[in-house]
C-alpha cells in the first residue's frame, strides 16, 4: 500500500488573498535574485527575461489595468455591464444595474495543473491525502482528466470536506480500487475554552478499509499558519493527540497523521503530536529524495526535512509504531517546486517559470505492508 500526502495549493483556481500572501513571503528572495542579476557581468537572454518578470512581480512597473466590463451576481444570475462610458446616470428598468464586483479567485495556469498531476502520477499512491482543495467538483474533474486513463492510475472513491475557512482550503482523500471509506468524522465544530472554533481550517478522521480487510485510521489536518499564535496551534495539536490516543485505547494500531503543520518539527507548538510515539517517515532508512546540488548536499538547515533537503519544513507524514515497522520504502517528490534561489534541485522539464510550479510543497509518501508479516504467518498456520 502506497500512501501519500500533498498540499496541492488548489487545483484549478486559487483565492486572490492567498496569492498576495504568497507573493509577500517571496518578495525578499525575488529582490535578492534581481540584485544578483543586476550585478552579473555576463547576462544571457534568459537572464533579461527573468529580470523583466521579477520587475513585474516586485511592482517596479505596472501596465494599466482598465476593466472591460463589470459583473454582479444577483439571485444566482450573472449581470454584466459594459465598462465604457455611456449616458446612463443611474440604475433603472432599462439599464438593469450599474456597478462592479471583485473577482475573488485567480485561475491556475494550465501547465501548473498538469504538473500537479505529474507529481502524483510519479508516485501513484493507493491512498492520496490532499490539502487545499477548492471543492469536490474540481477534485472529480481533476481525477477524470488525469487519473482515469488506466486502472492503475484511477481513483474509485473521492471525498472532499470543506473546512471553516472561506478561501477554498478544504481537504480531499482519493482511494484506488480495493480501498474504501468506512467512516468520516470532522472536527470543524470543535471549540476551545473561549468557545472559539479550534480549527481555522479543519481536522478530519477517516477509517479506511483495505483489500486485506484491515482498517487504517487517517488523521488529516492543516494546522494554523504563521498568522496565528503558537499557543493556538498547540491547542490544535493537543486535540490531534487526544484523538490519536483514543484510537490506540480502542485497540487500533494502524494510524497515520498527515497534513500541513506549518512549522518545523522542533517547534513547541506541535510537541503534543511529535511526542506521542509516532515516527516521521523522513527518519526511515529507506527515505528517498534527490538532495540539493553543490555544497548544500551535505548541509542540514534548521527547519528542513533532512540533510541536503533544505526547503522549509511544513508538511508531515507520521506513522504509528506498528506501521513504521512495516514501511518498505518512502520518500519525497519535490520535482514540482520551483527553486526560488540556491540551493536548487532537479525539477520537471515542463516547469519553465515560477507560475508553472505544481505547488510550493513537496509530496511525502510511504509504501507500507498492509499487515504484519508475523500475523500473516499465524493466519497461514
Amino acid at each position: 500500500m502506497i500512501i501519500a500526502t500533498y498540499n496541492i495549493q488548489n487545483l484549478f483556481h486559487r483565492h486572490i488573498d492567498l496569492i498576495h500572501k504568497n507573493q509577500n513571503t517571496k518578495s525578499k528572495l525575488w529582490k535578492e535574485e534581481f540584485e544578483a542579476l543586476i550585478h552579473s557581468k555576463k547576462r544571457l537572454e534568459r537572464d533579461y527575461n527573468r529580470m523583466r518578470e521579477l520587475a513585474n512581480l516586485l511592482g517596479f512597473h505596472k501596465s494599466p489595468n482598465e476593466p472591460y466590463l463589470y459583473m454582479k451576481n444577483m439571485e444566482g444570475n450573472l449581470h454584466v455591464r459594459s465598462a465604457f462610458k455611456t449616458l446612463d446616470t443611474r440604475a433603472s428598468h432599462l439599464t438593469d444595474w450599474n456597478g462592479w464586483t471583485k473577482i475573488m479567485t485567480v485561475p491556475v495556469v494550465e501547465r501548473a495543473i498538469s504538473n500537479k498531476a505529474k507529481v502524483i502520477l510519479e508516485i501513484a499512491p493507493d491512498i492520496l491525502i490532499l490539502q487545499e482543495v477548492e471543492n469536490r467538483e474540481s477534485l472529480i474533474e481533476f481525477n477524470e482528466s488525469f487519473f482515469n486513463a488506466s486502472q492503475d492510475s484511477r481513483y474509485n472513491e473521492i471525498m472532499h470536506i470543506k473546512g471553516n475557512d472561506a478561501m477554498g482550503l478544504g481537504m480531499g482523500v482519493l482511494l484506488k480500487k480495493g480501498y474504501h471509506i468506512k467512516s468520516i468524522k470532522s472536527f470543524s465544530n470543535e471549540r476551545d475554552e473561549q468557545e472559539k472554533r479550534l480549527f481555522d481550517n479543519d481536522f478530519q478522521w477517516y477509517e479506511i478499509g483495505t483489500p486485506n480487510n484491515t482498517t487504517l485510521d487517517l488523521l488529516c489536518c492543516q494546522l494554523a499558519n504563521e498568522n496565528h499564535s503558537n499557543s493556538f496551534r498547540k491547542k490544535q495539536a493537543t486535540k490531534v493527540r487526544m484523538v490519536y490516543e483514543d484510537i490506540l485505547s480502542n485497540g487500533q494500531e494502524d494510524i497515520i497523521i498527515a497534513g500541513t503543520f506549518n512549522v518545523p518539527s522542533y517547534s513547541d507548538s506541535i510537541l503534543p503530536i511529535m511526542e506521542i510515539g509516532v515516527t516521521d517517515v523522513v527518519k526511515h532508512s529507506s527515505f528517498d529524495v534527490q538532495v540539493d546540488s553543490g555544497n548544500d548536499a551535505g548541509y542540514f538547515r534548521m527547519g528542513a526535512y533532512c540533510r541536503g533537503v533544505n526547503i522549509e519544513r511544513k508538511d508531515y507524514l507520521l506513522v504509528s509504531p506498528a506501521l513504521f515497522e512495516r514501511v518498505q520504502r518512502c520518500g519525497m517528490n519535490r520535482k514540482g517546486i520551483w527553486p526560488l534561489s540556491k540551493p536548487v534541485w532537479k525539477i520537471y522539464d515542463s516547469i519553465k517559470r515560477e507560475k508553472d510550479s505544481a505547488s510550493d510543497h513537496p509530496l511525502l509518501w510511504a509504501d507500507i505492508l498492509l499487515e504484519n508479516p508475523m500475523r500473516l504467518l499465524r493466519k497461514s498456520a
